[in-house]
């Protein structure tokens, strides 16, 4: 009874899981304004995130491509952003690992 309790305020307070995804690799093609991440090791979540620059404003916002979720032993998809969606420029692009 005492050990059930416990594992289930250990539930009650545990955070949420991180994501275990590994061997991550992100592209950018500032010429097509699009970037892309896939990761091919470990499980959870992940998604494309890039850094766009205005071309007639002074501002750069942060864009996201769909969230793609690994299993274990099968390769993750890729997510992708475009810059022409947000009227701005791809400049940099990395994983973000939800």
């Amino acid at each position: 009874m005492v050990t059930a309790l416990a594992g289930g305020l250990l539930s009650v307070f545990s955070g949420p899981a991180q994501a275990a995804v590994s061997d991550c690799s992100s592209r950018k093609n500032t010429t097509a304004n699009w970037a892309t991440a896939n990761c091919q090791g470990g499980f959870g979540t992940y998604r494309a995130a890039a850094q766009c620059d205005s071309p007639n404003y002074p501002y750069s916002i942060t864009i996201y491509g769909s969230t793609v979720t690994k299993r274990s032993g099968v390769p993750g998809g890729n997510s992708t952003v475009f810059g022409d969606s947000y009227n701005c420029h791809i400049v940099r692009a990395w994983t973000d690992a939800r």
